[in-house]
């Protein structure tokens, strides 16, 4: 007869077990087979700046409100998008298998008509961050808005979502 104040444990090959590495973008973690796994980093971060409180309730929706979200780029594969602001949105969650905290990031590109394309891919982050790089941030006085095409490729879990830089 179990206890019912027992917590069940599970034995699980993939939990990190030390911190071996850290940089700025990664944290480099030894498992308990004694594989090694790379943890990415995220920042939050929104060229977004509202004056109005009708531009700071629409900000409040958009991040706030599923329904509100924009447009999922799963769902706009193919479409060419002016971007003229981006947001980097944190999250965390707990994987229902293993117990294990996993930490994310929605980006959110935006068009000069305000519509919002939202994916929580890391490779778009990846690549947005790059691009970022390369020609600066949206609230920067400098920034001129890219074009950007939304694309997938096969991965091993399904299909991954994309970016190209196209102007």
């Amino acid at each position: 007869m179990t206890n019912k104040n027992e917590v069940a444990t599970q034995q699980n090959e993939n939990t990190l077990v030390e911190l071996v590495e850290e940089t700025k973008d990664f944290n480099v973690y030894k498992n308990a087979e004694g594989k090694f796994v790379r943890k990415a980093k995220f920042e939050d971060y929104s060229s977004v700046q509202p004056k109005t409180r009708e531009e700071k309730i629409w900000l409040m929706n958009l991040i706030e409100n599923e329904d509100e979200a924009g447009f999922g780029m799963k769902e706009s594969v193919g479409q060419e998008i002016e971007v003229q602001d981006i947001i980097f949105r944190k999250y965390d969650k707990v994987d229902e298998d293993t117990g294990e905290l996993v930490y994310g990031v929605l980006t959110y590109l935006i068009t000069p008509e305000r519509h919002a394309y939202v994916t929580s891919s890391k490779s778009v982050y990846f690549t947005v961050k790059n691009i970022m790089k390369m020609f600066g941030r949206p609230d920067d006085e400098e920034w001129v808005n890219i074009k950007v095409k939304i694309g997938k490729e096969k991965m091993t879990n399904g299909d991954g979502i994309k970016i190209k830089m196209i102007g």
